[in-house]
């Protein structure tokens, strides 16, 4: 039986130069970057992902976090840093400056999906992000970002799970954060982790 691929993740400098790419100062722009924000930074599946509503982005103990449905409609909170929030407002107020997104707010708020298609100019379709657009994404801001390495969706969950581990998170915890329901799923990423340091450990050189 041939070997499963394993996924790429991502280093520090290559999620930088992700994160680079979108222009900012447009709506797709702003869309882009709060997907690429979340993703790195909540470990989130890519059906989670197109399946955020508004009222998922909520707060505990005043404190900025994701409520999650995964696989097997299991339930899980995820923490945010508030440089994530702050660029979902940013998206938002400038999404609502669409009419027909203007109405939905309007009439079911919190029903409304947290990302959409962005068609030709930013025009908006009426309906939720797809899987396909966040390959799309993907793809075209590796692209722009020079990153050769083969990466996907899950590339960003494992560089979230594979960072946890490195700063130090128990593998309980960082299970619980990406939903798995085996410990044994999530011991997949020690491996990563692991050759990490090994490689750290082979560059010291004393003279």
């Amino acid at each position: 039986m041939p070997k499963k691929r394993e996924s790429e993740f991502l280093t520090e400098a290559e999620v930088n130069a992700l994160l680079r790419v979108p222009d900012r100062r447009t709506l797709q722009g702003k869309r882009d970057y709060s997907i690429l924000k979340l993703l790195v930074s909540s470990g989130l599946r890519k059906a989670e992902l197109c399946n955020l509503r508004i009222s998922d982005v909520t707060t505990y103990r005043n404190e900025p976090v994701i409520d999650v449905i995964g696989k097997g409609q299991r339930y899980r909170r995820v923490h945010l840093n508030r440089d994530i929030v702050e660029a979902i407002i940013d998206y938002q107020k400038s999404l609502k400056r669409l009419p027909k997104i203007k109405t939905m707010f309007k009439e079911a708020a919190n029903n409304v999906p947290l990302f959409f298609n962005l068609g030709v100019r930013g025009n908006c379709k009426i309906v939720p992000l797809t899987h396909k657009a966040v390959d799309c994404l993907i793809r075209r801001v590796k692209k722009s970002a020079l990153i050769t390495k083969r990466i996907t969706p899950h590339s960003t969950r494992h560089t979230y799970a594979t960072t946890l581990l490195d700063k130090g998170a128990d593998l309980r915890t960082v299970q619980e954060l990406l939903g798995h329901s085996h410990i044994r799923t999530t011991e997949k990423y020690l491996h990563s982790s692991d050759e990490k340091k090994r490689s750290a450990v082979s560059r010291l050189q004393f003279v």
